[in-house]
């Protein structure tokens, strides 16, 4: 179970640092990879599986592929950033 949203960790969190760049990337990152890691992917497959029984897995499998795949790329990205 998710205890705080990405939005009002940032918040919480921008007191303790200032390097903002790093930590708006942590926190938007971080949200992507697994269906647990945000309250919003939670509710998506709550209602896509309501709507469609007996396809959790088919969703979870496509859920699982495009969002590993937008994390490499988001990794990859921020990676090249970090370098220039």
């Amino acid at each position: 179970m998710q205890v705080i949203s990405n939005v009002p960790s940032a918040i919480l969190l921008s007191q303790f640092t200032e390097n903002y760049a790093d930590l708006l990337v942590g926190v938007n990152i971080g949200g992507v990879g697994t269906l647990i890691s945000s309250l919003a992917s939670l509710i998506t497959f709550r209602e896509y599986v309501k709507h469609n029984p007996g396809k959790t897995g088919y969703y979870i499998g496509m859920f699982s592929v495009f969002n590993f795949a937008f994390l490499i790329i988001l990794t990859g990205f921020m990676l090249l950033l970090k370098l220039i």
